[in-house]
This record gives structure tokens, C-alpha cells and sequence, in this order.
């Protein structure tokens, strides 16, 4: 029971008034002797009790009366949770604290999150003046990414459930003070399920009183159909419910949202193209945005495990690449070229200006530079007389460079190839493919399935039953009828190739190109009828013939890929090799098909990051380095054993989970970590990745009081901004009794008249007759 105006409450002692004013009037009656008291006298012992009665009834009132005023005046407010301080019930308060990337947006001085920690200090502390039994329970939304996944990691909930008591409420604050937010995004129907679940689990003696300290973005609350039952049990398990908003007025924020290096193996001293994309939440037009561009690597190329954690140092500034305009909810592309210095592990890192939310203006992408890129050509003719066609793309001269190094052979080589020998080649390609044994069969699908790419060119000279034998053996995407002429084409007639959307063949974009127009298909293999309708998932064409037969498929296998050109390379069966577009189009295709083994690794955070390598060749143990406040690596690290991996002779090792000791996600920090390998002649390997946060978090667009009440209209909450509330105001959104002591002080003032007037005497009117 609590009052608007509490210094009015003292005005309840004017309920003795009518009290004392009684008292008043008996010490001025005197006594009169009169002849006739005596029948007076007989007439008063017989009604004394009923007039006892009345001015008893009457005294009553006219207390209740000065009482319902002044209650009226000073502002009564009850919760429903006063009464239960006549049982001695516990009131259990469960504050749900949101920890979410959102909540680091800065607003003024303090951030969301911080803001959010204060407003929870503030309900203990008022909490902890009040004299009843209580207990307080503080669940970060995060607590439920933890779950049970390691039994020795400290419950975070349970440590923040307390009884109200001093030494319980510092350890709680200090708890608190030492709690970020963090960068992994929480789907909020999973925190209010966990929330109904705890209240639920409230002994049955507690009342329960919840309150969500949050920023709710309508991107989370929005979803009203998805949250409506968590909200409702919770309601019906709690006597009040809270909604302390601890955003202000939407700013504007912009974001870092892909970063892609090249389209396959990075090579040294090769032009690089690097595409950045930012994306615009806010609700004005951004204009000439600077993203600031940095290279980090070693520069002695040195990978001595003793520098890890501090191996990185800027090696130089790229000029920044500026967007012109970002009109407000558009994700905007640039690009540019990078050239990287040396061989070895690279980090970039791109930077926009700051704004509300600095960690989503910073991203990292990671790539392995090699010196070159070993491909293999394997010529079913023995004078190589096709092979001529692809070295000549990758090895154009000597003053032109590709990064591409290209091993020419027959397929002889085939017959003694080992995986250890063609695991050095990135491609493999075969044209017109032999007769294959079983073994080198099998050797090429252990090569696909480990992230290799092969391409087949299948001409003249292909072996139809090897072809025959491969499509068994799943290294071609399906079984091939006899070489088949395509029909000649008429001037005005479709393009005898069309290349589909995909980027391989993106040379050929436009209706009108005169690439498509010059290049001619005379001879193919056709795919069997019944290819279209038995096609499995991990087949697709990616260019067809004008008559609508596949020309060119790509199959999935494992973690690489294989694609298929049903006619040759050379001019045998098709005019391409002398197309001014096969150059490119090869060069796209290489990248394309060996695409399972680009070096960029960028995860979102809260991603488990796994480390294969065969233990042939590596040690099992494997050195984590996490990132620090400069978001590179530092020398906090997680010593890991590999683990075999099934059906392989590689072992792998995961960096997941919290932290058995502190409770921290390992991977739970935006950044670049660094995973050490120590191979068996002692050398050291070093990998690095990046972890980036959930774009959808960048979006600050949050919900107020009356987008929350029109959304949930059948949810009774109290709404208070983080930085207005006080656990007074709190209590005053209880029920306010000011309209229903109002009709009570006037029914009482009415009722006081009636007893008034049976109470009292009345002369009787002349002519009536004496009762």
C-alpha cells in the first residue's frame, strides 16, 4: 500500500476528529431535575441500545468519511503483492536482464546494456529497504546459449538467485559489474520460454514478480505471434509484470555486412578483387561513407609458435573505398583491388566511422596467400595436343602472370597416382578421360571428397566405357548416350550455348553478346532420358544447348566439386577454344571448381571454429588464440587434442562452448582467432578466422509503450523507460483508487446524513400526531 503524496498520510489522524468532538459534547450536557425524567428516564433505558447503535453507526461513518478523504487526497495505490504480507508469502522477483549485441548501443555515455545494469541495481536496492520476506533472480538472456553442454560450468542463473540479505545483494551487484553484454544474437522467444519455465518452477509459497530489462527492437517483439504463449505463462504465474525499456530514440547505424576476397586461391603479387558491402538502418540517406581498409600480417613470414598471439603487424594502409550514397534501409557493394605482398596467412580489416553501434562498424576477413596455384592437366592424347589450350590461358608468357602454375601430363600418370599426388594440385584437369582402373577411380573420389575439383572435358577421344565406368562410380553426374551432332543453327536462331546464371560463364552476360553469337557446338554427348526426371540433389546444370540438352554439370562430392563439359576443348566438337571468351571463362572455372578450398574464413560469432589436419602429418595438440580488445589475437588461448574423424585419417579439433572455469564463450567475441598446429618434424602452421556478428543485431529500430500496447493488447504490463524508474513509480502502476475512494467519500457523506438525521431529535409538526 503505497501513496501518491505520502506527506499527506498524516492526515489520517484527523479521524480522531469526530472522536474527540464527541467527547466535547458530553462534558457540556448539565443535569436539570424535571418531575417528569422519571418517565424520560424508563423511556431511554428501553431505546438505549438502538440509539447506542445509531450514533455508534454514525461516529463510524463520519471516521471513514475523513479516512476515504484523505486516502483520496495523498493518492492510495495497492499492488496486488501488499496482501501478501499478511501470509508472510515470499515475494520472488525474476529480473530477466538482456545481454544481447544490440544492447552495446551507446547512448550518450553509457551504453544500452550498462543503462540496463543500473536500472537492475536500482530494483535490488529498493527491493532491499523493503521490510517482507523477498528473493531476487537475475537471468542474462545468454544464459540460455550455455544450456547443459558442460556440467562444470558454472549456472551464471543460479549464482544470481538470492535471498534478500547484505552479503547476498553485494555479491549480486558484483556479479552484475562484472557482466558485458554479449555479441551473439538470442532468439527472444527461446529467453521468455526459459522465463515461463522459471517462474513455473517458483515454490508454490512465492509469489512471483518479473521484470524485463531489455531494448526491445521490433525486430524481436515485432514477432507477436511467436511470443504470445511464453508471455502469457509467465503473466499467469506472475502477480505484476514490467517492461523497462532501456533504448531512447531510434539512431541511425550503419554496418559492415559481407566482406568477400577473391572468388578462390589468393596468389601473391596477383591483383585481388576485394568487395565490401555496408548496409544503412537508419532512417536518413547516408552519403560519401569512408571504410577505412588495413592489411595485417608477418612480414618476416615467419611461423614460430612463440609469436603466437602477437605474430600480426600492420603491413600497410589501403586507400579506402568511399560509398557515395546508401539510401536508408539499402545494403550498397564496392569494390576494390588488393595486391598481398608475400605468401603466407593475411588478415584485412575494414572500418566504417563511428556511430551508435561500434562493433558492427568494425570487420575482419582472413585469407591464405599462396605463391602459386598448382594445377594439373591430364591430355587423354599422348601429344598433349589439347593440353596446349589451357597452358596457354595459365601460362600465357612471360611477362603476363596469372598466379596459375600448370603441370602438364598424359594419363599415364593416372595409372600410378597416389591421393598424396594429387592433393598438391588444387584442379585436376582431364581431357578426354581413358579407360580408368578401379583404384585411381577411387583415388579421385578420396581427392574430390577432401575439397579438390576436377573438370572433365569429354571429346572425341573420351573412352565411352570408361565414361560408362565413371557415372558408376559416381565421378560423373550421370550416364552418356552416344556422341551426338547438334543441328545447324539458322541465322536468326538462339545462340547454340546457353550459359544459365551461374559465375563461371558470366562472360557471357547479355542478350546480345557477340561472344554467345561466335561460339558453335557441333558434336556432344547427350545425358541419358531419364536424367531429368532421376537427378539427384547434388546435380545441376550449369549451360545447356539450344535444343535443351545439358552441355555443362556440376556435381557436389564431399567438400569439392566436379564439372562436366559433354564435348571437347579443343576446336574438334566446338569453336570455344578460339572464342575470345574462353580465356575468361577458364579462369572463372578454375576458380569456381577448386572454390571448397578458399582460404576465407569468417564464421558468426558464437560459431564453433574446427581445425582438420591428417595426423600423419600433425601433432594432435592444437593452440587457440583468442582475440582482445583490438580484436586481433592475443596471448589467451585453449589448448585442444585432436580428435579422429570418422572414415579419415585426419583428426579434428573444436574450439566451442564456455569456458569450464569462467563461464565465457569461447567464441562468443567478434574477431580474428589463431589456431596453432605443430606438424611432426617440429615446424609450426598457423590458421587464422574471423568471427563477425549477426547482422541482424545492427538493427536499432526499437518498439515504445503504445506500438507495445497495441501489439499485445490482452498482456497487463507496466511500461517505464530505464532512466525514469524508480521502484516507487513502479508500485504506482499498481491499481490507483483515487476515482473509487471518490464514489466512497460521497456514499459515505450520504450515509452520514441519513444516520445523522434518524440519530437526532425532531420536533414534531403541528396537527401531526406523537409517535
Amino acid at each position: 500500500m503505497l501513496f501518491v503524496y505520502p506527506a499527506l498520510a498524516w492526515a489520517f489522524a484527523l479521524v480522531s476528529l469526530p472522536v474527540l468532538i464527541h467527547l466535547i459534547n458530553m462534558m457540556r450536557h448539565r443535569r436539570v431535575k424535571w418531575a417528569a425524567m422519571d418517565f424520560l428516564l424508563q423511556s431511554h433505558k428501553r431505546m438505549k441500545h438502538w440509539v447506542m447503535l445509531r450514533q455508534l453507526l454514525l461516529l463510524l461513518t463520519r471516521m471513514a468519511a475523513i479516512a476515504l478523504i484523505v486516502a483520496m487526497l495523498a493518492g492510495l495505490i495497492t499492488t496486488q503483492s501488499w496482501s501478501n504480507m499478511i501470509g508472510d508469502r515470499v515475494t520472488h522477483h525474476l529480473i530477466m536482464l538482456d545481454d544481447t549485441f544490440s544492447m552495446r548501443e551507446r547512448l550518450g555515455g553509457d551504453t544500452a546494456f550498462e543503462s540496463a545494469v543500473k536500472t537492475t541495481n536500482r530494483i535490488i536496492e529498493n527491493l532491499a529497504n523493503q521490510d517482507r520476506p523477498q528473493r531476487i533472480s537475475v537471468v542474462l538472456y545468454s544464459d540460455i546459449l550455455r544450456g547443459d553442454a558442460d556440467a562444470k560450468a558454472p549456472n551464471l542463473e543460479a549464482r544470481m538467485r538470492v535471498d534478500m540479505d547484505s552479503t547476498s545483494i553485494t555479491k549480486l551487484q558484483e556479479l552484475l559489474a562484472n557482466t558485458s553484454p554479449t555479441e551473439q544474437t538470442i532468439p527472444l522467444a527461446e529467453v521468455l520460454q526459459r522465463g515461463s519455465e522459471i517462474v513455473t518452477e517458483f515454490d508454490q509459497s512465492e509469489v512471483a514478480q518479473v521484470y524485463i530489462v531489455s531494448d526491445f527492437r521490433e525486430k524481436d517483439w515485432g514477432s507477436e505471434a511467436t511470443l504470445r504463449d511464453p508471455i502469457s505463462r509467465i503473466e499467469q504465474r506472475s502477480i505484476e509484470l514490467n517492461w523497462i525499456n532501456c533504448a531512447r530514440l531510434p539512431q541511425d547505424n550503419l554496418a559492415i555486412t559481407d566482406v568477400s576476397i577473391g572468388s578462390g586461391t589468393v596468389v601473391a603479387g596477383i591483383p585481388t578483387i576485394v568487395k565490401v558491402s555496408v548496409r544503412n538502418f537508419g532512417q536518413q540517406t547516408a552519403v560519401d561513407v569512408p571504410v577505412n581498409i588495413e592489411l595485417f600480417g608477418s612480414s618476416s613470414g615467419m611461423t614460430d609458435i612463440s609469436q603466437a598471439g602477437n605474430a600480426l603487424e600492420r603491413l600497410y594502409d589501403q586507400l579506402p573505398i568511399t560509398f557515395d550514397e546508401i539510401p536508408p534501409g539499402d545494403q550498397v557493394t564496392r569494390q576494390t583491388q588488393i595486391i598481398f605482398p608475400a605468401e603466407g596467412s593475411h588478415v584485412l580489416s575494414f572500418r566504417l566511422p563511428e556511430d551508435p553501434l561500434p562493433l558492427d562498424n568494425l570487420r575482419f576477413a582472413t585469407t591464405k596467400v599462396e605463391s602459386t596455384i598448382p594445377v594439373l592437366i591430364v591430355d587423354g592424347d599422348p601429344k598433349l595436343t589439347n593440353a596446349f589450350y589451357l597452358q596457354s590461358v595459365f601460362n600465357p608468357g612471360p611477362n603476363v602472370s596469372t598466379g596459375i602454375s600448370p603441370t602438364t601430363t598424359s594419363s599415364s600418370f593416372l595409372t600410378t597416382a597416389e591421393l598424396k599426388d594429387l592433393a598438391k594440385f588444387e584442379t585436376v584437369f582431364i581431357i578426354d578421360p581413358p579407360m580408368l582402373d578401379e583404384r585411381i577411380m577411387t583415388t579421385l573420389e578420396q581427392y574430390v571428397e577432401s575439397g579438390g575439383g576436377i573438370v572433365w572435358y569429354c571429346g572425341p577421344g573420351a573412352n565411352e566405357l570408361g565414361l560408362a565406368e565413371l557415372a558408376k562410380a559416381n565421378l560423373l553426374p550421370t550416364s552418356l548416350q552416344a556422341p551426338a551432332e547438334l543441328s545447324q543453327n539458322t541465322p536468326d536462331g538462339p545462340p547454340d550455348f546457353d550459359p544459365g546464371d551461374n559465375p563461371v560463364f558470366k562472360v557471357f552476360a547479355g542478350e546480345k553478346n557477340p561472344f554467345l553469337r561466335r561460339l558453335v557446338v557441333s558434336s556432344y554427348f547427350p545425358v541419358v532420358p531419364e536424367f531429368e526426371a532421376n537427378k539427384p540433389e547434388n546435380v545441376r546444370v550449369l549451360g545447356s544447348l539450344r535444343n535443351g540438352d545439358p552441355l555443362v554439370l556440376e556435381q557436389s562430392l564431399g567438400r569439392g566439386k566436379i564439372v562436366t563439359f559433354l564435348t571437347s576443348l579443343g576446336p574438334q566438337w566446338n569453336s570455344w577454344a578460339t572464342n575470345p571468351s574462353f580465356i575468361v571463362a577458364i579462369l572463372e572455372l578454375r576458380n569456381y571448381a577448386s572454390s571448397a578450398k578458399s582460404s576465407e574464413s569468417t564464421f558468426p560469432v558464437g560459431s564453433p571454429i574446427s581445425v582438420i589436419a591428417p595426423t600423419s602429418d600433425y601433432r594432435t595438440d592444437v593452440q587457440f588464440y583468442s582475440p582482445g580488445a583490438t580484436r586481433l589475437p592475443t596471448d589467451r588461448s585453449e589448448r585442444l587434442q585432436m580428435q579422429p574423424v570418422a572414415g579419415t585419417l585426419d583428426g579434428s579439433a573444436d574450439l566451442a562452448g564456455v569456458d569450464p572455469v569462467t563461464g565465457r564463450f569461447l567464441t562468443g567475441q567478434s574477431g580474428v582467432y589463431e589456431a596453432w598446429l605443430t606438424k611432426i618434424d617440429g615446424s609450426n602452421e598457423v590458421r587464422r578466422y574471423s568471427l563477425a556478428p549477426e547482422i541482424t543485431e545492427s538493427d536499432l529500430l526499437s518498439m515504445n509503450e503504445t506500438n507495445l500496447r497495441q501489439l499485445y493488447p490482452s498482456v497487463t504490463f507496466n511500461y517505464f523507460a530505464a532512466d525514469a524508474w524508480q521502484y516507487d513509480n513502479a508500485a504506482q502502476q499498481g491499481t490507483n483508487w483515487q476515482t473509487i475512494l471518490l464514489v466512497l467519500v460521497i456514499g459515505a457523506l450520504l450515509l452520514e446524513q441519513i444516520l445523522a438525521f434518524y440519530a437526532s431529535y425532531h420536533p414534531v409538526a403541528p396537527g401531526a400526531s406523537a409517535a
